[in-house]
């Protein structure tokens, strides 16, 4: 037998601590920047989805009413507005899209009604949206989300 194969170092214990150490500290720096790529990708994507989806509603409904005469600029109040116009059962109703307090609104109402700007029904959280005529029959739609990160959008009215 031999004692000395039997006999503990101070100096194993510690290499073995030490080793532990080193994979709790690689396991807890693997956790932190998969938490902090999830937090950012998720962010990215909140901000994404609002911005292209605001500006993929706009381009369907300019689809929808793609009719001679029946989509132009103007104002509900004090906002910048792209109008649809449509007759249902020989009446005339008018579609306002436009920005108010933060979010894309919608109002649906008879064309000959003063439109207010608090009817209108909130679809999406946006900023700094802009509608702005580049040519005749060719709009250009801005909306940004909350980080400030902005896309545009050109649609051409096919009926012009």
């Amino acid at each position: 037998m031999n004692p000395s194969r039997n006999q503990k170092h101070f100096i194993d214990v510690l290499f073995t601590l030490g080793l532990l150490c080193v994979f709790a500290a690689s396991a807890l720096a693997v956790v932190l920047i998969g938490a902090h790529v999830y937090k950012t990708t998720a962010a990215d994507m909140d901000a994404n989805y609002t911005t292209r989806t605001s500006l993929s509603y706009i381009a369907e409904k300019v689809r929808q009413h793609d009719e001679s005469g029946s989509i132009f600029l103007g104002k509900v109040e004090d906002r910048d507005a792209l109008i649809f116009l449509e007759t249902i059962e020989d009446k005339e109703y008018a579609t306002y899209i436009y920005e108010d307090e933060g979010y894309l609104k919608e109002l649906f109402t008879q064309k000959e009604k003063e439109p207010k700007k608090s009817q209108g029904e909130s679809i999406l959280e946006v900023t700094d949206f802009t509608i702005q005529e580049a040519s005749k029959g060719l709009f250009r739609f801005t909306a940004a989300d909350r980080q400030k990160h902005s896309l545009s959008l050109l649609i051409h009215v096919q009926s012009e």
